[in-house]
């Protein structure tokens, strides 16, 4: 359905986001992608849409949708996709919407998507009404500017635009970070009937190892624009990598003792230079002579997939 092939992006003269990243969704695929904030997720979802986020550019490599590369169309052919076949649910909801346009006909557009189609108020709102009920999403909620909502409200809106037209692969970048508990478990499991009934495949880019671990069939784990590992989701509990562990270990859950995560000790800075040594390297307690002077690559280990040169893992 969808693939990133040697994927480069380049940020102004020397900044990259995202460094060589191959990744594959097959049909009613589930893949989450983790990391750290500014490990590079949010540039990785952009690209994969066709569209590099303002500022960046695709410097070398290919993204396939349904065999068609996607960097090749135009914008217009790009955009004749974009919520029909494939959508993108953006970590800032407030993206989604027209600041100066009340919200039925930000969802009106995203119906007509370029057609036209001549659909009043009430005919939009019946179509939302199936899918923004079950989100606790009222029809006198499209009436209103997004200035008036809550971030909550706004992101489980965007999250019903994406989904209008039925696409086949959904983007999830962070779909639920501005919502509380019992509304993330309602919108995670609406998504779960929604994917099945729909037959859709969806990459989740997210921090959150809890709902990568319980949500998706594969996961891979990036840091500074690199994938690190991949591995079968129900072996979360069982990385590999020592960037995974220390993010299990960082990862809070309940039941856990007060002060009982261990943070992952110094900073993940963008690459800024075509890698020559493990990107992990000044945070790496098992760090080798080695690691200093060979980018290693990723290693097949059992069922994974893991970027280190330790012998055993």
């Amino acid at each position: 359905m969808l693939a990133a092939k040697n994927l480069i992006l380049r940020a102004g003269k020397a900044l990259y986001p995202v460094w060589k990243v191959d990744l594959q969704l097959g049909k009613e695929d589930r893949v989450a992608l983790v990391g750290e904030s500014g490990g590079g997720k949010t540039s990785l979802a952009w690209a994969l849409l066709g569209r590099p986020l303002p500022g960046q550019e695709v410097l070398e490599g290919e993204v396939f949708f349904c065999g068609c590369n996607l960097l090749a169309l135009s914008q217009s052919e790009r955009a004749r996709l974009y919520y029909r076949r494939i959508a993108l649910v953006p970590q800032n909801a407030q993206d989604s919407f027209h600041p100066a346009q009340v919200l039925w006909k930000s969802a009106r557009e995203v119906i007509q998507n370029g057609e036209n189609k001549k659909l009043d108020a009430k005919s939009v709102l019946g179509l939302l009404a199936p899918l923004g009920e079950p989100l606790d999403l009222p029809a006198s909620l499209w009436s209103c500017y997004p200035h008036q909502l809550s971030g909550g409200q706004k992101q489980r809106m965007a999250l019903v635009l994406s989904l209008l037209n039925a696409p086949e692969v959904l983007l999830l970048d962070e779909p639920t970070n501005a919502l509380d508990e019992l509304t993330r478990e309602k919108v995670i499991v609406f998504l779960e009937d929604w994917l099945a009934a729909h037959h859709a495949s969806v990459i989740l880019f997210t921090h959150d190892i809890g709902l990568a671990g319980r949500w998706a069939k594969r996961i891979a784990v990036l840091y500074r624009g690199e994938i690190v590992e991949e591995l079968p989701g129900d072996e979360m509990r069982r990385p590999l990598h020592p960037y995974t562990k220390g993010l299990m270990n960082a990862s809070v859950r309940m039941g856990d003792p007060p002060l009982s995560r261990r943070s992952i000790p110094g900073y993940a800075l963008p690459i800024s230079a075509p890698p020559r040594k493990c990107g992990f390297l000044d945070r790496c307690s098992h760090a080798m002579e080695r690691c200093g002077r060979e980018s290693p690559s990723l290693q097949v280990r059992g069922n994974h997939r893991v970027r280190c040169f330790l012998p055993s893992l």
